[in-house]
């Protein structure tokens, strides 16, 4: 019995919802707050579900962790490597080692760069809504 492949789609929806996103932008019969809940869920997705590689310390010599991993926050299969990289989400010394690993990979570079367009798109979107809420109520 064989495993079924999952499809394109099934695994990077988070980038097509990110790209639609952008399109829902700059549409005017839908409005900025759908386009800015979809950023916000593609931003979701590219922290904690994205396929890219774990990053955590290793405990025995300098090396990190290269199992594959969900999002760039999440962490391996391994438990210790999920709460390590939670953890030093939160620790400002550690947060330049958080981000140490977002730029190292293919896979990783991608999901950052597309966190960053989610990130200016949610607060273009949230700039919007704003206007539009301040140019209704004159």
């Amino acid at each position: 019995m064989s495993r079924k492949k999952s499809s394109f789609a099934t695994k990077n929806w988070g980038y097509l919802v990110l790209a639609a996103a952008v399109l829902l932008l700059f549409a005017r019969e839908i409005g900025p707050q759908v386009a800015v809940a979809a950023f916000a869920l593609s931003g979701c997705w590219l922290l904690f579900g994205a396929g890219t590689w774990c990053g955590a310390k290793v405990r025995v010599g300098d090396g990190y962790c290269r199992n594959n991993s969900f999002g760039l926050l999440g962490g391996c299969y391994i438990r210790q490597h999920r709460w390590q990289r939670l953890k030093t989400l939160f620790a400002f010394r550690k947060f330049r080692e958080t981000c140490r690993g977002w730029f190292t990979g293919a896979p990783q570079q991608i999901a950052t760069c597309s966190l960053v367009a989610s990130a200016i798109g949610t607060l273009f979107g949230l700039v919007q809504v704003l206007l539009a809420m301040g140019s209704s109520g004159t």
